[in-house]
């Protein structure tokens, strides 16, 4: 299994959206330099998030990007399936049934290995969903302070 690395992109924009103070709309253009991806690539990945539920896009000069959700109502799972979508990631293919003559002594080993490859499927969203955003933004028993990621970005910048 390969992960897009939107997955990593998408945690690090939650990140900041989650911490970003006085919960102010984020501007592309802020995450976009702070992540150093294109604008345009990161628009995509934001798109994702929105059309998932878990980003509000706020039009305007003062707009950008918020949470639409606490971060203790959201999980990795909610992230990587914003980004790498629902459907299973296991896609039989039906190679075996050309490779092999006797197609019909295939077919319960064939099911058997599938098996294996849901059931790993299975136990790696369940671990996804155990873990919410709120508990990426904890440092031991202490909260992620907030942060200003203007202020930030135009700091880092100047450097």
């Amino acid at each position: 299994m390969k992960m897009k690395s939107g997955v990593e992109q998408a945690l690090c924009i939650m990140i900041m959206l989650a911490t970003q103070i006085d919960h102010r709309p984020l501007k592309s253009t802020i995450l976009s330099r702070r992540l150093d991806v294109s604008d345009s690539y990161l628009k995509k990945i934001m798109r994702s998030l929105v059309v998932s539920g878990l980003v509000h896009s706020i039009a305007g000069k003062d707009g950008g990007f918020v949470l639409k959700k606490s971060p203790k109502d959201m999980t990795m799972l909610h992230i990587y399936e914003a980004i790498e979508g629902e459907e299973s990631f296991v896609r039989p293919t039906n190679l075996a049934e050309k490779v092999f003559i006797h197609a019909d002594k295939i077919k319960n080993k064939k099911r058997e290995v599938l098996d294996v490859f849901f059931d790993a499927e299975q136990q790696f969203k369940q671990r996804l969903q155990k873990y919410t955003l709120e508990s990426l933004l904890m440092a031991g028993t202490d909260q992620v302070t907030t942060v200003d990621w203007e202020t930030i970005v135009s700091t880092t910048e100047n450097e």
